[in-house]
């Protein structure tokens, strides 16, 4: 059974205002608990980040699979801090989905391939936090 989060959120901006902000290193360590950020931006680049959690640092090592602003954002990723070997059946993959509306973007995000349920779980509070982050981001800038 393929795992997966769906989750959805207005943002009070265009879609490209949104989609900047999901793509933009600089951007994205700006509102994300990330310590790096670095990309290619293209179908087939790297897409690295860097962080840790607490003491422990941690690389998610990804590449872009939908470079297409502002509508689609999708990368697959291995992280080192998840306890897997780096096989493709390990990789997960993160989509943005935006779309414009006469008030802002709707984002809807999909994380799949989450392995376990426990995992599955984790995330979805995870992406909770994120999402908002981004929000106030977006809206603020």
């Amino acid at each position: 059974m393929l795992l997966t989060i769906q989750k959805e959120i207005h943002i009070t901006a265009s879609p490209t205002l949104v989609y900047d902000a999901i793509t933009d290193p600089n951007k994205i360590v700006s509102y994300y608990p990330i310590e790096a950020v670095r990309s290619d931006n293209q179908v087939g680049g790297q897409i690295i980040f860097e962080g840790k959690i607490g003491e422990a640092p941690f690389t998610d090592y990804g590449v872009i699979e939908v470079f297409d602003r502002p509508r689609e954002f999708k990368y697959s990723y291995w992280s080192d801090n998840h306890g897997t070997a780096r096989l493709p059946e390990n990789h997960m993959s993160i989509q943005y989905l935006l779309s414009g509306n006469e008030d802002g973007t709707r984002l809807i995000l999909e994380h799949a391939n989450l392995l376990t349920e426990e995992r599955r779980a984790k995330m979805a509070g995870i992406w909770d936090y994120l999402l908002t982050q981004l929000k106030s981001y977006v809206e603020r800038t």
